[in-house]
């Protein structure tokens, strides 16, 4: 009966509904198809949204409701693009009744579905929404990435809701919204009025126990200034300690505000204070905290630690690079081209339109393995089949560090381990864990690993890894195995301080030495398997290292 139910609702679907997206669609409705969605990246938002559209067209024709427009609103031109392509792949919609409205390409706004850019939406969708509604139809907002549109002038789009009655919200005016960080400074007085309140949360607990996002583990590295860099940090940081403390005497309202918040009322002093010397305060600090940012950004131990990394990490792996500066992913790419030619990539805002895009492609199709990139790729962006992310250098935002992260869980259909690798330095004010905010919910579910790098030695040391290294070559030498096995041993080790395999299960090791196609790849599994059995307290004598 559930499934004929479904097959009704959702008819024109394309595909099947994980679990989850029914329950959140169910609880819209109930909701009279208003409210927010918090959807891990990965885990099918978008997806969602159609069967929000296919569900309420089929409720509507029922109940011989007007006939449903929907308006989509999304912060980039590509976003604007995939949706396109899903609309068509997934709700079979005819193209030419899908318009876009963006920069000088703007379809007719009397398609059923149209496509809004935010930057051409703030002046036009409101009044477009309108049309519609006083023409007499049902209307379904889609705000995807909807924290981009808290902001004054973003929230301009919204400015239609106070023109719709309430009692006629409830029957032809629906509005849903997605993020995956939906949070923002002022969510209820900008969103939750258009888009309704938070109504269903998705995390990624939920959907690593569900198989819909790649498993995953976080790699914590830190890393070290030189001693010219310290120096230069602890001048900076000296410097803006005691111009804030002069601004917080002369501003006390400072004193309980949060990060953003704080800067925005610094923006704010610096630009409109009328106390001459307040202004010249508040500037100075924002200018010592850009400087003391950017050279934290730009630390040397960054370029080195990633070249070294990619040579140790498997030469198949496809891998996404993060920089938060455009120089430093360029210096990045050179470094890379260098030691693996014509298989890297950047993709960043100061290249033209059409050679990100060509870029994209032949990291897609697999004509290059590494793709460099700042910003641009932060968010939204189906990026498939990545192995590996790399997080040069980040901001604090944790919105920012889950979106990098959400660009390596898709589903492949490879049984693979995604791996973040997050950089920061230990002596700045830069986060130590990627996930701060999130790292209780993943403690035992995900391997979350703190390493170190040594640009001195160029190397990587892992405490609690190199522990159990230590005691299977001990165990090694007390059982007097050959010095080339052990050799072996020992690289093999070597191999793996970069991994996560060591947390698999002794069956699954055990499966892994089976399956191997090659003597080394056995050899490397052997390893990883001594390393759990180490850990266990528990190592075997029944295991047989074969000599190349």
């Amino acid at each position: 009966m559930k499934i004929s139910m479904a097959f009704d609702l959702y008819g024109q679907l394309k595909k099947q509904l994980f679990p989850w997206q029914e329950e959140c669609l169910d609880i819209w409705f109930h909701k009279q198809g208003k409210g927010i969605i918090n959807v891990v990246t990965g885990a099918g938002k978008t997806f969602l949204a159609l069967g929000a559209i296919a569900r309420l067209e089929n409720v509507l024709l029922v109940a011989h409701a007007p006939a449903l427009k929907i308006k989509i609103v999304v912060p980039k031109v590509f976003l604007a693009n995939q949706w396109v392509k899903s609309l068509q792949e997934d709700l079979a919609v005819a193209n030419e009744d899908i318009g876009i409205y963006s920069g000088i390409h703007k379809d007719p706004p009397t398609r059923k579905y149209m496509i809004y850019v935010v930057n051409s939406a703030r002046y036009t969708l409101s009044r477009h929404l309108l049309d519609d509604y006083h023409k007499g139809s049902s209307i379904l907002l889609i705000a995807d990435e909807c924290h981009h549109y808290s902001s004054p002038e973003n929230s301009r789009i919204f400015d239609f809701i106070s023109q719709i009655p309430i009692k006629n919200q409830a029957s032809h005016y629906y509005a849903l919204g997605l993020s995956a960080t939906p949070e923002t400074p002022t969510f209820d007085e900008k969103l939750v009025p258009a888009l309704g309140p938070e109504i269903f949360k998705y995390g990624f607990v939920d959907a690593l126990n569900a198989n819909i996002i790649a498993s995953f583990a976080i790699f914590n590295l830190k890393l070290k200034f030189t001693s010219d860099e310290e120096q230069q940090y602890l001048d900076l940081s000296d410097k803006l300690i005691r111009t804030l403390a002069k601004l917080r005497h002369s501003c006390p309202f400072l004193k309980g505000l949060n990060k953003p918040r704080f800067f925005a009322s610094l923006e704010q002093l610096a630009q409109k204070s009328e106390n001459t010397d307040v202004a010249i305060l508040a500037r100075l600090v924002l200018l010592l905290s850009i400087k003391r940012k950017d050279l934290v950004h730009r630390a040397e131990s960054r370029i080195s630690c990633v070249r070294n990394l990619l040579t140790q990490l498997p030469a198949s792996s496809k891998i996404l690079i993060f920089s938060e500066r455009i120089e430093v992913a360029d210096t990045i790419y050179e470094e890379l081209q260098l030691l693996f030619s014509g298989q890297v990539g950047r993709y960043h805002s100061k290249m033209n339109e059409w050679r990100r895009k060509d870029i994209l492609r032949q990291y897609q199709d697999g004509q290059i393995r590494i793709l460099v990139s700042c910003r641009a790729l932060d968010e939204g962006l189906n990026v498939p089949a990545t192995d590996i992310g790399i997080i040069v250098s980040s901001t604090s935002s944790n919105r920012q560090r889950i979106q990098r992260l959400g660009r390596i869980l898709r589903h492949t259909g490879n049984k693979h381990t995604a791996r973040l690798y997050y950089l920061y330095i230990a002596s700045s004010n830069e986060e130590q864990d990627l996930l701060v905010d999130i790292s209780h919910d993943l403690s035992g579910v995900i391997p979350i690993l703190d390493l170190e790098y040594d640009q001195d030695s160029q190397t990587f040391i892992h405490p609690t890894y190199q522990v159990l290294a230590d005691r299977v070559l001990a165990y090694t030498r007390r059982k007097s195995w050959n010095a080339e096995i052990i050799a072996e041993i020992n690289r093999n080790l070597e191999r793996g301080k970069l991994s996560c395999d060591w947390w698999l299960s002794e069956p699954d090791c055990r499966l892994k030495i089976q399956n191997s196609s090659s003597r080394s790849e056995r050899n490397y599994w052997v390893s990883m398997r001594l390393l759990v059995q180490a850990n266990l307290g528990r190592l075997a004598d029944n295991v047989k290292i074969k000599r190349h």
